[in-house]
Parts: C-alpha cells; sequence; structure tokens
C-alpha cells in the first residue's frame, strides 16, 4: 500500500513510518521538512496523491487552547478536503483515552484533540480515531516543562500509560485492516493502572534527578473526571505493550 503518515517525522511518526517501511508499504511523509504545510494545506495535494491511508500522528506545543483548535483543526479539514480528492479510503488519527468534555486553560492540549476528532469525523473520507492513554515518557516530560528549583507539583491523577511503541504498532495494524462502517473507534492503553505522582518520582530516581513531588487537586469538574480516572483505560480497550517499569529500565539503561 502507500500510506502518508502526518507528522512522520515526530515520536510517533518517525516509528510509524520505520515499522511501515520495514512491511513494504510505500510511504509518504507528511512534514514542512517535506515540503508540506498540513496547516495551510499547501503541497498536499501533490503528497496525497495515489495514497491507499493516510495516518495522522500531527502534534503541537502550545500554550492556549484556541491555538491547539487551530492547528488540529485547520489540519483535520486539510486532510480530510485532500484525502476526498486523492481517493483516499480512510485517515487513521491518534487521539487520547478520556477527553470528552475536557478543556479550558488545565486542559488545552486536550481540547485541541476533541476539535481534531471532530473534524476528522465530519468529513468524506472514513475514519479510525485510535485513542491511547497517555505515553509511558508523559512522567518525564511533566518534569521538564513543570519543574522548578527541584519541585514539582503533580496533579492527583489516575493514569494507565501506554508504551509508545505499542501504539505505533497498533497504528500500523490498522492501516492494513479492514473496518465495518465509516466512522470507527478503538482505544489502547497500557497494563497497569497507576498514579501520576509515583511515575514522576520512579523517572527523577531513574534519572538521577532529585525532585520534591507535591500532589495538587485539579480544579473544576473537568478535574474531578481525571481523579475519576477518566484517562485510564475505558471499557473494551486493547491493553499492548510492556509495564512503565519496563519501559523505564530500557529508557534510562546505563543511567547512573
Amino acid at each position: 500500500m502507500k500510506i502518508a503518515v502526518a507528522g512522520g517525522t515526530g515520536l510517533v511518526g518517525s516509528r510509524v513510518v520505520e515499522r511501515l517501511r520495514a512491511r513494504g508499504d510505500e510511504v509518504v511523509v507528511l512534514a514542512r521538512s517535506e515540503g508540506v504545510d498540513l496547516v495551510a494545506g499547501n503541497g498536499l495535494d501533490a503528497a496525497l496523491a495515489g495514497c491507499d491511508v493516510v495516518i495522522d500522528v500531527t502534534s503541537v506545543v502550545a500554550k492556549k487552547p484556541e491555538e491547539y483548535v487551530a492547528f488540529f483543526g485547520a489540519v483535520a479539514r486539510n486532510l480530510q478536503a485532500a484525502g476526498a480528492v486523492a481517493g483516499v479510503r480512510r485517515i487513521i488519527t491518534l487521539s487520547i483515552v478520556g477527553i470528552d468534555g475536557l478543556g479550558g486553560a488545565a486542559f488545552a492540549h486536550y481540547e485541541g484533540k476533541n476539535a481534531q476528532e471532530a473534524a476528522t469525523e465530519a468529513g468524506p473520507v472514513p475514519t479510525v480515531i485510535l485513542r491511547a492513554t497517555q505515553f509511558h515518557g508523559f512522567a518525564g516530560q511533566l518534569i521538564d516543562w513543570v519543574a522548578k528549583a527541584g519541585v514539582l507539583p503533580c496533579p492527583k491523577q489516575p493514569v494507565q500509560t501506554v508504551d509508545v511503541d505499542a501504539v505505533a504498532d497498533e497504528l500500523v495494524a490498522l492501516a492494513g485492516a479492514e473496518f465495518e462502517g465509516d466512522r470507527v473507534r478503538v482505544d489502547i492503553a497500557g497494563p497497569e493502572k497507576q498514579l501520576l505522582a509515583d511515575l514522576v518520582r520512579r523517572t527523577a530516581q531513574a534519572r538521577g534527578q532529585k525532585l520534591r513531588v507535591l500532589p495538587v487537586w485539579l480544579p473544576g469538574e473537568a478535574g474531578r473526571k481525571v481523579r475519576g480516572g477518566a484517562l485510564q483505560a475505558p471499557p473494551g480497550a486493547l491493553i499492548a505493550g510492556g509495564t512503565f517499569d519496563e519501559w523505564l529500565a530500557r529508557e534510562y539503561a546505563g543511567t547512573d
């Protein structure tokens, strides 16, 4: 098959591209470095010519909900429009477990992903939305983003993190699968239910960092949903990949 990967140079995308090529698929990487502007749509029509499937694993770092909404919404609409013209059979989009109703300043990224899902499923090309729980590496990202002077305020948040490699494997499997229906949703999660603060502490220890973790309550209805396990695997989710500790040992092997 000829498969386009939007965001094919990123954390997930690079893994997906590697796996597709190893499987023998022809891969088109949709990224600015390859001459494609997914937000403006420039270069997209030519890039999608002859493609059977599009896998959207785009990501962005922003601050405000409206910035996330603008980015993810534009990319989703452009992929749908260009995909329809090119005769793409299906668009597979990576999203996040449990984001329904989450948004605002505390969940700005989730507001963007909700907009992405809506715009993707509103288009003419059949879709698969793969919702994944947070990756095992999320605790480390939180340390990098939030910790100051050796202190990290950490949400009191139950999680069920998943290995990014398991998610890449599932995206590749979905690209070769047949489905009944034009709007399909799949959930994927790791094997363990844990607390985010515990993962942060273990990540800091593996890195050799001295870090004081201060659990904090997330405010409002959204915070209540998250504390209640909204970001853990829903019923029927695919449980895949290794444990957090297995990933941690592999990721920080040789770290003193």
